[in-house]
């Protein structure tokens, strides 16, 4: 059971990571922004911040690979069709976001909403996985579309902006969701 308990935990690390890395390079590449516009500064903002979270966190992380492990062993098992609908989910918003950028803000939470979600449903359905760190990502990032919107829409916020929202979201989405599987059974 601690063992269990352990593995969840890094899991929820892992979730904590991608948080911490994509709330500090959105908050970053956002402040650059406003003094440069050099797109490969973005990159290497990008890269940065995650190698230092991953530096921080780097054992926790390295435990975590054999969760990863685990369910990818799992997923193989997964029929073609499942295969195909799980990868769906998770490339079409962000390929349709190259051909539509108007709404890649909504496409952005809504590949990482839909991606986490239909993998959630799968593991559960095939598996018998619970994974609700997943789910709670996932439900999050669906969830974010209509804060967006809304913000829009009683402009709270500008248009332009919506990137930056939609980021500093999904990092709120995985902070949730790493916070939770921190503190809770998971699987």
């Amino acid at each position: 059971m601690d063992l269990e308990k352990n593995r969840n935990s890094d899991n929820g690390i892992l979730f904590i990571f991608i948080s911490l890395a994509v709330f500090s390079a959105t908050i970053i590449s956002y402040i650059i922004d406003l003094k440069v516009d050099y797109f490969f500064i973005h990159i290497l903002v990008w890269i940065l911040c995650f190698f230092i979270y991953f530096l921080i966190f780097k054992s926790k992380i390295i435990q975590s690979l054999h969760i990863i492990r685990n369910k990818i062993r799992k997923s193989t098992g997964w029929s073609p069709m499942m295969k195909l609908i799980n990868g769906l989910c998770w490339a079409a918003p962000f390929g349709l976001g190259a051909l539509i950028p108007s709404i890649h803000e909504y496409l952005i939470l809504a590949g990482i909403g839909l991606g986490n979600l239909s993998t959630f449903m799968i593991f559960m359905i095939n598996n018998k996985l619970k994974n609700m760190d997943q789910f709670i990502v996932g439900l999050t990032s669906i969830i974010s579309i209509g804060i967006l919107i809304l913000l829009y829409k009683e402009n709270v916020i500008d248009k332009s902006s919506g990137d930056f929202l939609a980021r500093v979201l999904i990092s709120v989405a995985y902070g949730i969701g790493g916070i939770y599987s921190s503190m809770i059974k998971t699987e």
